[in-house]
Parts: C-alpha cells; sequence; structure tokens
C-alpha cells in the first residue's frame, strides 16, 4: 500500500513524505461509535464587523477539500494496487495448479453440450 502511495505521490510532485504521511494517517485513524460531544467556548467573543473570518474560512475549507481529495486519491491508488496484486496472485496460483484433467464422462457431457449449442446456433431460424 505504501509502494501505491509513493507512487500516487510522486506523479503528482508532492515528493516521498505525501504518499507514505497520507497513508499512515488514514491507517491510524481512531474509529468513533458514537456521537462526538460538542465543546462549548471557554468565553464568548464579539463577532468582527468585518466579513474576513469568513474569507480565512473559505480558505480553509478550501485546503481541507484538497487535502481529502488527494487522500481519496491515494486511497485509490492503494484499492488498485492491492487488485493488482491479488490478480497477480490469482495468476500464479492457478499456473502453478494448472486445469484438473477432466475424465472421460465429464468430456462426453462437454462434447454433448458444445454440439446442442452449435445446432442451435447453426439451425434455421
Amino acid at each position: 500500500m505504501a509502494e501505491a502511495a509513493l507512487r500516487l505521490g510522486n506523479e503528482f510532485g508532492h515528493g516521498e513524505d505525501f504518499g507514505s504521511d497520507i497513508v499512515r494517517r488514514l491507517m491510524a485513524r481512531p474509529i468513533r461509535t458514537g456521537a462526538t460531544p460538542k465543546r462549548a467556548d471557554a468565553s464568548p467573543v464579539a463577532l468582527p464587523a468585518e466579513p474576513v473570518v469568513e474569507a480565512v474560512e473559505e480558505i480553509a475549507l478550501d485546503t481541507d477539500l484538497a487535502r481529502l481529495r488527494s487522500e481519496i486519491l491515494v486511497m485509490k491508488a492503494v484499492l488498485r494496487a492491492e487488485r493488482e496484486e491479488n490478480a497477480g496472485i490469482r495468476a500464479s496460483v492457478e499456473r502453478l495448479a494448472g486445469p484438473e484433467p477432466l475424465s472421460p464422462e465429464a468430456r462426453a457431457v462437454r462434447d454433448r453440450w458444445a454440439a446442442l449449442v452449435d445446432k442451435l446456433l447453426d439451425g434455421p431460424r
């Protein structure tokens, strides 16, 4: 998984720390089963008349959104790498195991079905 994250990080030019750090944080995320209680502020502060806070919040939301999108891309790359690895393992197991030999009875059944399908496909419509 870390290799996929590193590959994705290198594709986007973020360097080696990008992928492994995100994967480490995603895998080590705590699982919350209940609702988190909201913290009350110790001292209420009057809101300033200027909309500077809204601009800062929009920038923070944009950076959070960009971070979440990059984490999603990393997780997709990790899943794709796992799928490719699973496919490779399955292929190697099939090569090692090889096809099972058919009994004469199984071959006869297979040939009958093949003849029936050919007859249905080639027959008049």
